[in-house]
């Protein structure tokens, strides 16, 4: 048997003409990305005006309502005076599929990001037209170059990408702008811009036998398009112009989405390499200044309205200007490795009313000294170009912020907390059709921000999820400011009008009274004329006195059990808090709980001996089953715990109004505890006096000290090298009663150490996950600071926020 000889050798790949125009025409679906796709190649190439005219020649067919588009011999021009192509640049770079040279060379000459980098770009010409001809002068030789190609070549049976070929002719006297005013020479308008335009360089390509029938909607919807393509600015170095020919007036310039009736404007911009700063400048217009100053100058008496930013002076000022650590406004569980790879980044936003339906006029008083403004333009602009939008490298990235796509979700988080801006603080969140925003990031400095395969959004990994609440957490920053702004104008309204209201209602109580009193006296003397008197008038104010005594119980009794509702739901949001806190517990429970333990390892007695089990050496632990059944036990037990406290949380003798003494209160508080507080090994320190006692509901009691004993858990829980500590004092100070609550943990979040008490507002939550999501439901420490303030105004304060967290809660008893 002869031995055989292996010979190998090496084999290239091929690519089928057919599949690499396929490749590249998924990219794009449509006719107007592709267009769009093509006017991004102008401003890579460093034009300053790009010109798309589209030349749509008709079928005269009778009986047509809207005539039907002659694709064969219609045509679409895309003009620009960028820097050209000189014959290399088309035959190196143009002509290669897929081509590198935007992904190693990022910026243009004039420092402009490019904005694609996959290099199938021209294929949108393919999805455009059959036949592309392209005219370009190089800024760099001078000279004119001619290319044709005919895009059914890819079709080829059989062939690869290599055996397509395109026309290159040199043309050394080409002028582009003398070739542009001979095509348009009749058209005015279009002239008339040509001549003001430098063409020494640039681009003019021309697609015939169109693929689509551009109608005027679907011009005019590109042309929209178009106006929401550049982010919003005063002045730019690009500019766009489209027109049809067939209707010359139609279009025009694009202008982009500047606009300067506001009511808020807030620009934040962070760059990770300035050390992780995020600058803020919001600028306020909604108010009315002078009328702040002069007739509503009484609401800068409230304390949180003397300090900085909400001043009188602040209100003058142009900007406030606000500078933090970007990590500052974010929870401590957020990963730094995340925060780091968003990178340099710039967020504007537009706040704008469309009405103002929250304002009310009691006489002259104005509840908010609100700036007049037209509401029809702004529901016009809003509806045009609303929603907060991305802009990479100067152009727009769809579908954010595109037709109401509320990619933030702030419609969701406005469901859940729907009052206007003069509620409770921390209450008001911005409605999403209110807002208008551009997000500007670069394929520069935001490399994890990749375009999906079909060039419509950005992938959903976890950086860009975390870039999402952090774009959240600056519109928080705004809502802050005005809810703070519209609370204090709000009590203002309520303490002017209160006088006025007592006023009113004397006023009409008198008037009552006085006809009453006239109408008794008419009918007093009526029957003195008739010469009787049958004692119906004093009959009469007999029964209503006795009505409106029974109608007040009523409406007692009606009171005190809506209170007793509110205390029940106050009672289960705080179970349903606890019980949050620790899901996962329950749920591992859940699968693994099995009845009756004790029975289990009587029948296993019968058969198998548990000493000698636990004697034998060689047997590991976990293939014990007397162990093992003991394991269960303990968690059955665990569950038993949280049973018990659910269901006494909810008795109703915990809903009723007791002397209520603290020594015994905590004692069970501890008990109740003390289980869970064993399984993590924390202790609880209870002391204090014997004869602290107050009138209290005890299911207040308990939201208030099981939502302060839930914080402090998850506060100590990371502890390491020290005892976990929680401690509750408790003792009587003159006529109150003063309760300190303390623990040893982590201290106060970084996002609230330059304003504590903000932790007691509502949905305010410092607990997140690494991607930034709220975990938290912000309403524990809200319902204390609640339930706390109803006794009898008492307080709860924070005095101690560097080891561990320190509060003191002081009841007021009454007198």
């Amino acid at each position: 048997m002869k031995d055989t000889v292996s010979v190998s050798k090496k084999l290239p790949f091929k690519v089928s003409a057919r599949t690499a125009k396929l490749i590249g025409l998924e990219n794009f679906s449509t006719e107007e990305g592709a267009i769009i796709e093509l006017v991004k190649n102008t401003y890579d190439a460093d034009s300053k005006n790009c010109l798309l005219i589209f030349d749509l020649k008709y079928h005269s067919n009778e009986g047509d309502i809207e005539p039907s588009i002659n694709k064969e011999f219609s045509k679409i021009y895309i003009i620009d005076n960028g820097i050209g192509m000189t014959e290399k640049i088309i035959s190196n770079q143009w002509m290669t599929i897929g081509t590198d040279d935007k992904l190693y060379d990022p910026r243009s000459d004039k420092g402009r990001v490019k904005t694609g980098a996959k290099g199938i770009g021209r294929f949108a010409l393919n999805r455009l037209g059959l036949l592309t001809e392209l005219s370009t002068v190089s800024i760099e030789e001078g000279k004119g170059v001619e290319w044709l190609v005919d895009w059914r070549d890819f079709d080829r049976k059989g062939a690869s990408v290599s055996d397509v070929e395109a026309i290159l002719i040199q043309n050394e006297s080409l002028n582009l702008k003398n070739v542009l005013l001979d095509r348009f020479r009749e058209y005015e308008r279009i002239g008339s811009l040509i001549n003001d335009i430098s063409f020494d360089s640039g681009t003019v390509i021309e697609i015939t036998e169109l693929n689509d029938d551009w109608n005027l909607s679907q011009l005019t919807r590109l042309f929209e398009n178009l106006e929401m393509l550049l982010p919003p600015k005063e002045q730019s170095d690009f500019r766009i112009d489209m027109f049809s020919l067939s209707n010359i007036s139609d279009f025009g310039k694009v202008k982009t989405a500047f606009y300067d009736d506001f009511d808020y404007k807030v620009e934040a911009s962070y760059d990770e390499n300035n050390d992780k700063i995020l600058n803020l400048d919001i600028s306020r217009k909604e108010l009315d200044i002078e009328a702040l100053e002069k007739r509503y100058f009484e609401v800068f008496d409230y304390e949180s309205m003397k300090v900085s930013p909400y001043t009188l002076s602040d209100f003058k000022k142009d900007k406030i200007k606000i500078s933090k650590p970007l990590s500052s406004i974010m929870s401590k569980d957020v990963s730094q490795d995340l925060l780091d790879q968003i990178g340099k980044f710039d967020f504007t936003f537009y706040f704008l009313k469309n009405t103002i339906s929250d304002d009310k006029n009691d006489g002259n008083i104005k509840k908010y000294p609100y700036r007049s403004f037209n509401s029809a333009n702004r529901k016009a602009w809003l509806k045009k170009f609303g929603g907060v939008k991305i802009f990479r490298d100067e152009f727009r990235i769809r579908p954010y912020g595109e037709k109401g796509e509320d990619w933030l979700r702030l419609g969701e988080r406005q469901s859940q907390s729907p009052g206007g801006a003069g509620q409770r603080l921390g209450g008001y969140r911005i409605r999403p059709n209110q807002i208008a925003g551009t997000v500007n990031i670069s394929r520069i400095n935001n490399i994890s921000f990749q375009d999906k395969s079909g060039r419509e959004g950005i992938i959903e990994n976890d950086v860009f999820e975390l870039f999402k609440n952090v774009i959240k957490d600056i519109i928080s920053l705004f809502e802050k400011d005005r809810n703070t702004i519209m609370y204090y104008l709000s009590e203002l309204h309520k303490d002017k009008n209160k006088e006025e209201e007592l006023r009113r209602k004397a006023q009409e109580e008198a008037d009552n009274i006085k006809k009453e009193e006239e109408e008794k006296e008419e009918a007093t003397n009526n029957q003195q004329d008739n010469g009787s008197s049958d004692g119906k008038s004093a009959s009469a104010y007999t029964d209503r006195e006795k009505v409106l005594a029974d109608g007040v119980q009523i409406l007692t009794k009606e009171n005190e059990e809506k209170d007793d509702e509110i205390r029940l739901l106050r009672s289960l949001a705080s179970v349903g808090l606890i019980i949050s806190s620790f899901a996962h517990e329950v749920k591992s429970l859940r699968s693994r709980l099995i009845p009756r333990t004790e029975h289990l390892i009587n029948e296993l007695s019968k058969y198998l001996n548990e000493e000698e089990l636990a004697k034998d050496k060689e047997l590991d632990k976990d293939d014990n089953p007397f162990y093992m059944i003991k394991l269960m036990s303990e968690e059955d037990t665990k569950l038993k715990h949280w049973l018990d406290y659910s269901l006494n949380t909810l008795k109703r003798d915990k809903r009723e109004r007791v002397g209520l003494n603290f020594s015994d209160y905590f004692e069970r508080f501890k008990s109740t505890w003390n289980k869970a507080l064993q399984q993590r090994n924390i202790n609880l320190i209870i002391e204090g006096e014997d004869n602290c006692k107050i009138q209290a509901f005890e299911v207040d009691m308990d939201s208030i000290f099981n939502n302060l004993l839930s914080n402090a858990i998850n506060a100590v829980k990371g502890i390491k090298g020290r005892e976990k500590t929680i401690t509750i004092n408790w003792k009587k100070v003159q006529d109150d009663i003063e309760i300190s609550f303390f623990d040893n943990g982590k201290g106060l979040d970084e996002k609230y150490k330059e304003d504590p008490d903000e932790i007691f507002v509502l949905n305010e939550s410092s607990r997140e996950d690494i991607r930034g999501n709220k975990i938290g439901t912000g309403l524990g420490l809200y319902i204390v600071k609640s339930i706390i303030e109803e006794y009898n105004q008492s307080t709860i304060n924070i005095i101690g926020v560097e080891q561990g967290l320190s509060l003191k809660i002081t009841f007021k008893t009454r007198k």
